[in-house]
Order: structure tokens, then sequence, then C-alpha cells
């Protein structure tokens, strides 16, 4: 059964937070619960919506693993404590910007006619809801290990919690008609060339007739005389009938009795010269940012020189696994610290498939990242994403591991100014 994210985030909260969110509030008694689960549901119902697309998957995901550093473990003293609260809704209002964009204030306008609160209620009840939901699912997704197409698939598994839930017009503000419509809107992972291929091949043709047990005969009997020859010794004829054994010819080596001479000192012995192991590379020894802050640091700099992502994805799709946001994230932060850098997103391929679709592919991925840089506020003129398809191997594309190597995304340098 898929996990139930509005009865997670009430239980979460407890009676005493609901009972600390209403007074806080000025919600009348009773009141607190239902509104807040219909604001948590609008947010779900918000979060399906911008999971229609690849890249809105993306900076779903990018939002989700940001929510993993929020302290929502004191609820009633988080809603009591006019601080903590006004850090709250602040976080809240940006995960709201990240998820509904310009539909926000259409939402906090549904939801009021929906609970028959004021604009100024409503809007912090979402600016509430949405950071409890965020970190629950960020939790999950961290705890199962999900990638895009996993976060994908528990969204989707909300769609029955949140059906009686939603705020009438709420869908209508998001520009669907109804909440199937708005899940099979979802992306979900993209099936792999492989399973595909696998799919469309038939199966090979059974062979009858004396096939059938002719070469396992053959194997078999292969077999029996190998292990008689390795068991028995080798016989020999001496040409008068009888038969000798030939043993086997053991060489003994002696130890000389005299003793040996010995060589004329000739002064201490010179070290054996050995070819010294090659230093390994800042990609080999540092991770992402390490090694980009150290290559920004450094005047004499490569300007062709590329740092690859730590970041995976499935063979046809460009939706990164969860483990691959760390380094986005940190080339977030190196963009923010350095308004004055630039750079290019390169996405690359594997060989398999058309180069065409290759190209295609690569370069969707490579938006997929920048859409995540732009979202978290990065200018998009400091940011270009271009896709070289399968034309830049690092690896052999013989193999598995080189082919998950190879679909990649690399960054460069454009330009910087400290």
């Amino acid at each position: 059964m898929a996990d139930n994210l509005l009865e997670m985030a009430v239980r979460h909260l407890g009676s005493s937070g609901l009972g600390a969110l209403g007074k806080a509030l000025g919600l009348p008694d009773g009141q607190a619960e239902p509104a807040f689960t219909t604001s948590a549901a609008s947010v779900i119902a918000s979060m399906l919506n911008k999971a229609g697309s690849e890249s809105g998957l993306g900076a779903l995901m990018n939002l989700v693993t940001e929510s993993n550093s929020l302290d929502l473990s004191s609820p009633a003293d988080i809603f009591t404590d006019p601080g903590k609260m006004t850090s709250l809704q602040q976080a809240g209002g940006s995960l709201l910007d990240g998820i509904l964009g310009t539909k926000r204030d259409g939402a906090i306008g549904v939801l009021s006619s929906a609970l028959g609160l004021d604009s100024t209620k409503s809007g912090s009840l979402l600016r509430i809801a949405a950071p409890v939901i965020m970190s629950l699912v960020g939790k999950l997704v961290k705890s199962k290990g999900l990638n895009m197409g996993g976060l994908a698939a528990l969204l989707l598994g909300q769609k029955a919690h949140v059906r009686d839930k939603i705020p009438p017009g709420l869908l209508k503000e998001l520009g669907v008609a109804n909440l199937d419509e708005l899940a099979e809107r979802t992306v979900v992972e993209t099936t792999p060339r492989e399973k595909v291929r696998a799919a469309a091949t038939p199966p090979p043709a059974r062979k009858g007739g004396i096939g059938k047990w002719l070469w396992p005969l053959l194997i078999a009997l292969g077999v029996l005389w190998a292990l008689n020859m390795c068991a028995k010794k080798d016989r020999l004829d001496d040409g008068t009938g009888a038969v000798i054994e030939q043993q086997e010819e053991v060489i003994v080596e002696e130890t000389p009795t005299e003793p040996m001479e010995t060589a004329p000192d000739t002064g201490p012995v010179e070290p054996m010269e050995t070819s010294p192991m090659p230093p390994a590379t800042d990609e080999a020894t540092a991770d992402f940012g390490t090694a980009f802050r150290e290559y920004l640091a450094n005047a004499q700099r490569d300007p062709n020189r590329e740092f690859a992502l730590n970041i995976e994805f499935p063979t046809d799709g460009s939706m990164p696994n969860a483990e691959s946001l760390p380094d986005v994230q940190t080339l977030i932060k190196i963009m923010q610290e350095f308004p004055g850098l630039s750079i290019a997103l390169e996405g690359h391929t594997d060989t398999d498939g058309d180069a065409a679709a290759n190209q295609k592919l690569s370069e969707s991925r490579a938006q997929a990242v920048m859409k995540m840089l732009t979202d978290a506020g990065i200018d998009a003129s400091r940011v270009s994403a271009t896709g070289m398809g399968s034309s830049s191997p690092i690896a052999d594309n013989d193999t598995e591991e080189g082919k998950q190597k190879n679909r990649r995304i690399a960054v460069k340098v454009t330009s910087f100014s400290e």
C-alpha cells in the first residue's frame, strides 16, 4: 500500500501541534485539522501537477532534497514561537513559488473559498503545509533511495488519498479537468532500450530431431574421456606384450654442498630504480565541489577542462537518481558564491541507438539540470545547455559500466570574474 502523506502529516503534527496551529492562526475550534488536511491535499495535488514534465519533476526533486534540512521535529513549539513561525512560513513561501509559480495566488483564493477564511489565513495554511509535506517526502526519498521515477510513483500513489480532500476549483486553477488527468500527466521512468529490445525480440526457435540430444551426448562423452585420461597413468607397450607404467618424472634440484663464492664488496648497493606511480588526478582524489573550487582558484585554468557531475541517468531517460542531486546542489552553491561565473552544461550519452535520438536525449538531460539551477534562482543567462550525443565518450561503450560513465553531464566554465 502506498504511503499516505496526508495521514502521515496529521499524525506528525499530533493533537498538540494542530491545537497550537489553530491558536496561532486564529482558527475556530475544531477547524485546525480539516483546514490543514485540505491545505496539505492542495500541496500534494500541486506537486502532481508539477511532475507533469521531466524538467518539472527534476525541479521538484531539487525542492524535496532541500527540504531535508528543515527541522520540524517539534511542531507545537514552532507554532507557539512567533520567530520560528515566521521562518517556517518564509521557507513555505519559497516552496510554494517552486511548486505553483504564478498559480500561487489563485490556489490561495480557491482555498479561501473552500474553508471560508480570508486570504491571509489561507496563505499561511499553505505556507505551513508545504514544508511539512515536503519534509515528509524528502525523508521517504532518502530512506527508500528513490530516484525521480520513484518520486513520481510516490506522488501517483497519493491520488486515492487526496481525491476527496482537494478544494473545489483547485484542479481548474492548475489547468486540468480532473485528478485522473493530472495523474496521467505525471512523468514516470522511461523504459530502457534493453527492455524494449528484449520484448521485441522473439525467443529462439527450439531445435528438434537429432540436434536435441546429439550435442549433449557428445559433450558428456568428452567429459568422461577427459576424466578417464586424468585418472589413469599413461601405459606403454615394451614390445614384448608386457605393459609398463610410465612414472611421472620428478626433477629434484640438489643444493650445492660447496659454499658459493661471495662477490667482492664493492660498496653499498644502489636500490633498484622503479617507475613511480602516476599521481592521481583531481577527478580521482576529490569530489566535484572540491575539484571545481580548486580549479576556479587557479589562475592558470585550462579553459577546455570539463567536470563531470556525479549524476546517473537511466538508458533512455533524463531523470537522474536522487543520489545524483548533491553535486547539483553543490554547483548551485558555487554559482551563488561566484556571481561572475557562467557555465556550459554538456549532455552525453552512450552509443546505443540512433545518433540523432542520442543527441536529442543528451540535450534534454542537460536542459533538465539547467532547469534545476534556474529554479534555484540562478540567472538563465549564466547557464547554457547543449547535447553532445555519443560523440565524446570517456569510457568503453562495449561494457555496461563504460556506458553508464558515458551517460553524464559535464560542466565547463565559459566565463569567470571574481
